[in-house]
């Protein structure tokens, strides 16, 4: 078919199926996302070392854990606004330079302080590249079934928290902590040049602007590869419907129904964040309290998350046949096994922790898939950067709240029961953010119209 007007490309990548360019985004993003899932991992399950090395409690270490999450608020805002002006290549690959050479600072750190300050500069890094690497995979990936495809470019973060807690496992008794940060450092450059070579721009990104005639040339290679057999000529103009407005006007996050729907948005990516991370930084030491050894605490955590990287994965086919809406059910059993947990010795509680890590992980990518696809593409990078950053804001709070009751000694189950009450309140946003995506924008962006009533 020859092709002498318009292409919309935005159109092109909904109405495809899965391609040679879609598959190459999902798997050099889950590779990014992979450094993310070892950098988070390592510092969670080499913290009871640390703790005991350094004399430091939990209440304290807490900030060590919380001090990456606020350097990501930051980091999810400025480089989504920056990825929008630049593209969501160089985007990324800048912010992932930047949390690899944190996680190498960590190995020279001897005190909580200059840890909490590199745990900072980490962040800044992991929080620009995080929502670029959903933002890419979202705008390379079909409508039909784009929110699978996001959970598995994601599950590449699961299966670097596996990883990491293995890899800990082995080593803390034989080497110490130092070592699992220049690993952080040294093994994500090899992937770095893997997508500096092979990741291609947001093809939605280079159609959306005013482009100069190398950008054309790389529009139309995209585009022959994600519809083979199309003929370009000369004349051909590429477009993405959708796509304008004004760059980094924050203003577009609240137009007509997105008014409400992105602080209901905002405020689901922060309560759910908040259980998220109040679980995930304190599950070794949580193992530890119930009698395990620190490297066997380290194993047990690789083994959850195992569960937690199929959860995630199998969420994604879970919300394309259900719809997002129904991710509030998966919030509602995560808090009843959290509540459960707490009163469960050893096996028991192994078992149950690895349940509601299920859930609770499962649950949280309906906002994590939801965050860049709710938004048109003009403003989908920034979308998503503000809500990581509210999320983020959730990430600071839950381990210096989980430190704090740690630090009282108070019965695991009132702690753990601590935990049920954001995914309680998710369970309800999830329902109202995911029901105005199921019902008014899928349609709206697939070009149909929405039911009656929605």
């Amino acid at each position: 078919m020859e092709h002498s007007r318009a292409i919309d490309v935005g159109q092109l990548i909904d109405n495809s199926s899965l391609n040679r360019v879609s598959l190459s985004v999902i798997l050099l993003c889950g590779l990014v996302m992979l450094m993310d899932g070892y950098d988070y991992t390592i510092i969670t399950v080499a913290a009871p070392v640390i703790m005991k090395e350094w004399g430091v409690g939990p209440g304290a270490f807490s900030w060590a854990f919380s001090a990456a999450f606020f350097g990501y608020l930051f980091g999810a805002v400025g480089f989504g606004i920056l990825s929008d002006r630049i593209g969501r290549k160089r985007t990324l690959m800048l912010a992932s330079c930047v949390f690899s050479t944190g996680t190498l600072l960590v190995y020279f750190s001897h005190s909580l302080e200059s840890l909490i300050a590199i745990r900072v500069f980490t962040g800044i890094g992991i929080g620009g590249a995080v929502p670029c690497a959903i933002t890419l995979t979202s705008e390379y990936s079909p409508l039909k079934g784009r929110g699978k495809y996001v959970s598995i470019m994601y599950s590449g973060f699961l299966v670097g928290i596996v990883l990491g807690g293995y890899l800990a496992g082995f080593m803390l008794e034989r080497l110490g902590w130092r070592p699992l940060f220049l690993v952080g450092f040294f093994a994500p450059l090899a992937a770095l040049v893997l997508v500096g070579l092979m990741l291609p721009e947001s093809a939605r990104w280079l159609a959306a602007r005013r482009q100069t005639e190398k950008e054309r040339r790389t529009l139309a290679r995209l585009v022959a590869r994600i519809q083979p057999g199309i003929v370009l000529t000369g004349e051909a103009r590429f477009v993405s419907a959708g796509s304008g407005g004004a760059r980094g006007a924050l203003r577009e996050l609240f137009a007509g129904r997105l008014r409400w729907v992105t602080p209901v948005l905002w405020a689901y990516y922060l309560v759910s964040s908040i259980a998220v991370f109040f679980i995930g930084s304190w599950s070794p030491q949580l193992l530890v309290l119930k009698g395990f050894g620190a490297s066997t605490a380290a194993y047990i955590t690789g083994s959850i998350n195992v569960l937690v990287a199929a959860g995630c994965l199998l969420s994604g086919f879970y919300f394309d046949r259900f719809g997002f809406r129904s991710g509030a059910w998966l919030h509602a059993v995560a808090a009843a096994a959290v509540l459960v947990t707490g009163g469960m010795q050893s096996t028991g509680f192994v078992l149950l922790l690895m349940a509601s890590a299920f859930f609770i992980n499962s649950a949280h990518m309906a906002v994590t898939i939801l965050a860049p696809i709710v938004y048109p593409p003009g403003c989908r990078n920034k979308g998503a950067g503000a809500a990581v950053a509210a999320g983020r804001i959730g990430a600071i709070l839950g381990p210096p709240i989980g430190g704090y009751l740690l630090d009282t000694e108070l019965p695991m189950e009132t702690l753990l029961g601590v935990a049920a009450i954001p995914l309680a309140a998710a369970a309800l946003l999830c329902w109202l953010a995911g029901r105005q995506y199921d019902f008014h924008f899928a349609p709206l962006y697939a070009r149909k119209t929405p039911p009656e009533g929605a």
